[in-house]
């Protein structure tokens, strides 16, 4: 087995490992329909697409601030997986509607890495990564894309122009109690040179999903990212993988986000000035 063999089974193994870990079960068989589970509009393409536009940002075309916190994790083949960073993140998004199957999803995205122990920011300091013991300078993590989403034959798909990449998004709807759920992932595919996946479920009110009046649903939720190291680590593919693990709300506004969140992304992000404008 050659170098390139190697590094390939590396990163499927380390992906199950992670998405295992990470989210068991996320893709459950078909059930009937249970009105202790399930609500009638669950069944609908049409409604579901809109209330999963509604629980990523507001159909208006309003800036939706998706603001969270978590840990940045290494997962390893050889030793237990270690917490590197503590995560405070904001993804930025506007839902601009091209037409009633399709919306235009702005995605701005700035989050800060942090000690996980003191947690002061790192930005900019130098940080001894454990994996390969070298020192670097830590960068927050910047990134951000205007993609297209649209429900193709009651299927949702996410859709990036400039890459030509087309990723099918299963939703997996559910209500229990006051609340319903949706546990979102994505199917990208299996020859990408790097491991990348994710798994979302949001939590909303379920009497305000089945309510279609209101451009937009108020949300908490559970988010684990898998995904190579930051660049700025320097590590190789082959020594590990990242597990992003996190939960978060929607924020009514930019403005309403932690002092120190907002300096930071002043500072390495002030082209979002304009964009965000007055919200």
């Amino acid at each position: 087995m050659n170098l390139d063999q190697m590094t390939l089974l590396n990163r499927r193994n380390l992906l199950l490992l992670a998405g295992a870990v990470a989210s068991p079960g996320l893709a459950p068989a078909a059930a009937e329909f249970d009105p202790q589970t399930q609500d009638p509009w669950m069944d609908d393409p049409e409604k579901s697409f809109v209330n999963y536009v509604r629980l990523m940002g507001d159909t208006s075309g309003r800036l939706s601030p998706q603001w969270w916190r978590g840990g940045y994790l290494g997962v390893f083949e050889d030793r237990h997986p270690e917490l590197l960073f503590r995560l405070e993140s904001c993804e930025m998004k506007r839902c601009i509607r091209r037409s009633a199957h399709e919306y235009e999803f702005q995605y701005r995205v700035f989050t800060m890495f942090l000690d996980p122990d003191t947690g002061d920011i790192l930005h900019g300091k130098r940080w001894r990564n454990p994996i390969t013991g070298n020192d670097v300078v830590v960068e927050p993590n910047i990134s951000g894309a205007d993609n297209i989403v649209k429900l193709d034959h009651e299927a949702i798909v996410e859709i990036n122009p400039a890459k030509a990449v087309r990723v099918p998004t299963d939703v997996w709807w559910s209500a229990q109690g006051p609340y319903m759920m949706a546990h979102v992932s994505r199917t990208r595919p299996e020859d990408r040179p790097i491991p990348l996946q994710d798994y979302i479920t949001l939590f909303g009110d379920r009497a305000a999903a089945a309510d279609f009046g209101a451009p937009r649903l108020e949300t908490r939720f559970n988010t684990t990212f898998v995904a190579p190291f930051q660049r700025f680590m320097e590590t190789p593919t082959q020594r590990g993988i990242s597990v992003w693990h996190a939960s978060g709300h929607k924020a009514e506004s930019v403005a309403s986000l932690p002092n120190a969140y907002r300096s930071e992304l002043a500072r390495y992000r002030p082209e979002l000035s304009d964009w965000i404008g007055n919200e």
